[in-house]
């Protein structure tokens, strides 16, 4: 008797816990960006690469909160010269909704936080000569980030997941929607327990 009343003390305890679990690691990402703000009629366009982490807490058995942060930067080598780019950090609280369908996890939700675009545009010189460069802009905007993204963790074993992520961060500065913007695809692995 005093067994069967410790296993179902246990199994309530369980129930109750507030934090059902945790899981983290780090991703890679890549995508598509294009629009720009400046006074220089020059609309930057291309392929970023980036990489960055996750960390959350399980609090139900579909719902996770915690924290990301990436750096993602596009170079950009057409109408500028070499060595120009646009580079972005953002990091904030997010909260998504989590199903288990076997060995799949698939998830939705949002980040909400705050970072930094940095621009760089050489529109003449040579990077590697050590001059000054007479036609340069540097310019740093803090912005307010809505990141929205879809995904999906895939066990690969008991604590080790896969994960592949989609999302498309919306930059807000005080003149509005920052730009350049476009979706991610971020392949990563996760640490679940």
């Amino acid at each position: 008797m005093l067994l069967v009343t410790l296993c179902l003390s246990s199994q309530a305890q369980e129930k109750e816990k507030f934090i059902k679990g945790f899981s983290g690691g780090m991703m890679l990402h890549s995508g598509y960006q294009f629009g720009g703000d400046n006074p220089y009629n020059y609309t930057p366009k291309g392929a970023t690469f980036g990489i960055g982490g996750v960390a959350r807490l399980h609090l139900t058995d579909h719902f996770r909160t915690g924290f990301e942060g990436y750096f993602s930067t596009m170079g950009l080598k057409k109408e500028v010269e070499s060595g120009s780019h646009n580079k972005l950090f953002w990091t904030g609280a997010l909260a998504d909704w989590y199903w288990k369908c076997g060995r799949f996890y698939p998830y939705i939700g949002a980040t909400v936080g705050g970072g930094m675009e940095t621009a760089y545009y050489m529109f003449e010189g040579d990077k590697h000569d050590w001059l000054p460069e007479p036609s340069a802009v540097f310019h740093k905007q803090p912005f307010f980030a809505v990141d929205p993204f879809i995904g999906c963790d895939i066990a690969v074993g008991e604590a080790l997941r896969l994960t592949v992520k989609a999302d498309w961060l919306f930059a807000i500065n005080n003149e509005g929607l920052n730009r350049p913007l476009g979706p991610r695809i971020y392949f990563g692995f996760i640490f679940a327990h």
